[in-house]
């Protein structure tokens, strides 16, 4: 259940750990590992602006959400923007067509390609900078994760939705800017959880909306 999705999953010195999310098994990367820790310090000390956390729980309500309605992307082509090291890009591109996965951290695109890669997915594409700016694919489905917290990414999101007339799905935290991005961006709300998580559909043209949009009543 996504209200349980949360939690943390089992933590150890490997590098790789396996874990369950719903019915499904993946195997995780240790955020933990030096492996990992160090490439990612290595972009913010070259100066990268990325927000760095080891797992947040938003991507796990978010790959929770996604494995209860698998039907809304099975075989899709799908647009995760602002990847990390997302579980959600897992879940995506075993059950999608063809997932992009976006970030404007380097280190934390190649960590993300190595984890899709150690569960034996590799329908991918890698779009590095930042997506606000980028030529992007025409994709059935976009997906984001807690990238509204601030003015600056309140900004770039609606900069992208000027352009981009497509199914999108955001799951953000309560946020002050997350709030101000509600008041004026049409959607229907997903689910709204207990412990501040948030899921909304902008609606668009692509033949995914009147599936998730029937989620959605």
């Amino acid at each position: 259940m996504l209200q349980g999705a949360a939690r943390q999953y089992v933590m150890s010195t490997e590098l790789w750990q396996d874990a369950q999310i719903g019915q499904e098994h993946y195997t995780l990367m240790n955020l933990e590992h030096p492996h990992a820790e160090a490439r990612v310090r290595s972009d913010m000390d070259a100066g990268v602006a990325v927000y760095y956390d080891r797992r947040w729980s938003i991507t796990k309500v978010l790959a929770a959400w996604l494995l209860e309605n698998v039907a809304v992307f099975r075989g899709k082509r799908v647009l995760v923007l602002g990847a990390g090291i997302g579980v959600e890009t897992l879940v995506l591109a075993r059950h999608g067509e063809h997932v992009w996965v976006n970030d404007l951290a380097p280190a934390a695109l190649e960590l993300c390609v190595e984890q899709l890669k150690q569960n034996g997915l590799h329908n991918y594409t890698q779009l590095l900078g930042r997506y606000e700016a980028l030529e992007l694919p025409e994709v059935d489905l976009v997906v984001a994760g807690f990238l509204i917290y601030n003015k600056d990414t309140l900004a770039a999101m609606r900069t992208f939705l000027a352009h981009h007339h497509g199914d999108v799905l955001l799951v953000n935290e309560r946020l002050k800017a997350f709030r101000s991005f509600l008041k004026t961006a049409p959607h229907d709300v997903l689910f709204d959880l207990d412990d501040g998580s948030v899921g909304i559909l902008i609606q668009g043209e692509s033949n995914v909306r009147c599936r998730i949009g029937s989620l959605a009543k």
